[in-house]
């Protein structure tokens, strides 16, 4: 009867090593488990039965119905393990992530570029000139209001110079027509002083018969010639 507990541990211990696999599957390690069960039941019925026949070797007959009640136990019980046995259902693997794309960059927001703010123009200032008589200096009644207007833009614009250029016609000599195109020059610059224009605020100068505006030939281009010009200074 020893011997066949011995058997049976024996094999139980095989089964705890060999049900340890990983690599089993479910029905091998009940097969395994379901054998070594089997052949410890098989195994103690089959040493009874050995026991209680008539052999005159009763130890024998014990040893030899173990033997074979353990081998039949075993297959037998090994059989019944790997049918009750289920196999283990792996879960299945989790599903990747799905990949997440970055969001798009945002453009840029287009910057209108404002257009470039219009030029300071400043403010024209307009002084008409005036003609005179054929070798003469003194202003013609018609021009006066015309120096009346210069006064009254010079006096709205404190801080602005002026040059007052005089000018002739081709007849006559160079040097007299010099010294009657500044007579011209002079005679504006009088009237401008005599009505409250500062007189440092006044240059003049005489161009003599040079720059002509328009042809000698004729009396009316000689008349357009002798004349005087305002020039502002910056």
């Amino acid at each position: 009867m020893k011997k066949i507990w011995q058997i049976g541990v024996a094999m139980l211990c095989a089964v705890t090593m060999t049900t340890g696999c990983a690599n089993m599957s479910a029905r091998q390690k009940g097969f395994l488990k379901g054998a070594a069960v089997g052949a410890v039941i098989g195994g103690g019925a089959g040493a009874a039965i050995g026991n209680g026949s008539d052999n005159g070797n009763r130890d024998a007959a014990t040893g030899n119905g173990a033997m074979i009640g353990a081998a039949s136990g075993a297959l037998i019980g090994g059989i019944i393990g790997a049918l009750m046995a289920k196999e283990e259902v792996k879960p299945p693997a989790p599903a990747p992530a799905p990949k997440v794309e970055p969001p798009a960059p945002m453009p840029e927001p287009k910057v209108e570029t404002p257009p470039p703010p219009p030029p300071v123009v400043k403010e024209k200032i307009v002084l008409r000139g005036i003609n005179f008589d054929f070798d003469k200096s003194n202003i013609k009644k018609e021009f006066v209001p015309v120096l009346e207007q210069a006064v009254e833009i010079l006096k709205a614009h404190p801080d602005v110079k002026v040059v007052v250029e005089g000018y002739c016609d081709s007849i006559g000599t160079v040097a007299y027509n010099l010294k009657l195109s500044e007579r011209r020059a002079e005679s504006v610059k009088k009237f401008l002083v005599q009505h409250g224009i500062n007189a440092d605020k006044i240059q003049t100068i005489g161009y003599g018969k040079t720059h002509f505006i328009a042809s000698n030939k004729t009396a009316e281009g000689r008349a357009m010639n002798r004349r005087v010009e305002f020039k502002i200074l910056d």
